[in-house]
């Protein structure tokens, strides 16, 4: 059952992510490519139990995005969210590398 759970969050968290970068650039076409896309990497690592990980990159995104914004600028925008999930995804892997010793 909890296997099951976190599929369901990284199909949403990572499915919604994706669908927003197409908002963010005006495309429904990427819109759709970009939440089918992120659904399945989202599934496959909620399958691998990843809740942790795909939370912390999620919140990585929202601190990238809120430090784009206040440039005024989309371009470093989108820069900044991608560079605050990559952030964020290297934190997380270190805290549950510590975390299994």
């Amino acid at each position: 059952m909890a296997k099951r759970n976190n599929i369901y969050v990284g199909v949403f968290l990572l499915g919604l992510t994706g669908v927003l970068i197409g908002v963010v650039v005006h495309s429904p076409m990427l819109a759709v490519v970009a939440g089918v896309l992120g659904s399945i990497i989202g599934g496959f690592i909620g399958w691998l139990g990843g809740r942790f990980y795909l939370i912390t990159i999620c919140v990585g995104v929202l601190i990238g995005t809120f430090i784009g914004y206040q440039t005024g600028d989309r371009d470093i925008l989108i820069m900044a969210a991608g560079s605050g999930a990559a952030i964020s995804g290297f934190v997380a892997n270190f805290i549950q590398l510590f975390r299994r010793k």
